[in-house]
């Protein structure tokens, strides 16, 4: 008797062991019982803080910071530009003229804004000259003044970001 009451208990404690780690043979797509929906309806009106965000460099990148580099120059061996971008959105650019002498260095500080139509380019304000640059992940990229558009070249007009 002590044996068979020893093997059903086994029998029963594999079978509710095995039954319990094995996923189900079919299965069907899940449906949550309660949706809350964002689209605004009669009965449920949103507010714009329901409503998704698009993403955007703005709201996506970690782009305050510092970003180095040296630009190409027509009769110089480079300008080594650094333009520093903070959180209240204002900048501060330096340039500096290498192999021209003393005197060579400008420095302007100012705004900018993440432009309207396409949100991963900022425009920095007539200080410097309404520039724009691309704003990418550890890296701005300066843009044509007017489209905003890659500049055609293959020169290097990339600034990386300084990692601390």
């Amino acid at each position: 008797m002590k044996k068979t009451y020893i093997a059903l208990s086994l029998a029963v404690i594999t079978t509710l062991g095995l039954t319990a780690c094995n996923k189900p043979k079919t299965e069907e797509p899940s449906t949550p019982s309660t949706v809350e929906s964002t689209t605004p309806t009669a009965e449920n009106p949103a507010s714009s803080s329901q409503l998704p965000v698009a993403d955007s460099a703005e709201t996506s990148l970690d782009w305050a910071g510092e970003y180095k580099g040296v630009f190409p120059c027509a009769d110089c061996s480079g300008i080594e530009t650094e333009l520093e971008l903070k959180s209240d959105k204002t900048y501060e650019l330096t340039e500096e003229y290498q192999g021209k002498g003393t005197g060579n260095e400008f420095k302007v500080k100012g705004t900018f804004s993440f432009d309207q139509d396409n949100p991963s380019i900022i425009t920095l304000d007539k200080a410097a000259e309404n520039r724009k640059f691309f704003v990418g992940e550890n890296f701005v990229e300066a843009r044509d003044k007017e489209t905003g558009e890659a500049l055609e070249t293959k020169l290097n007009y990339k600034l990386q970001k300084e990692l601390h």
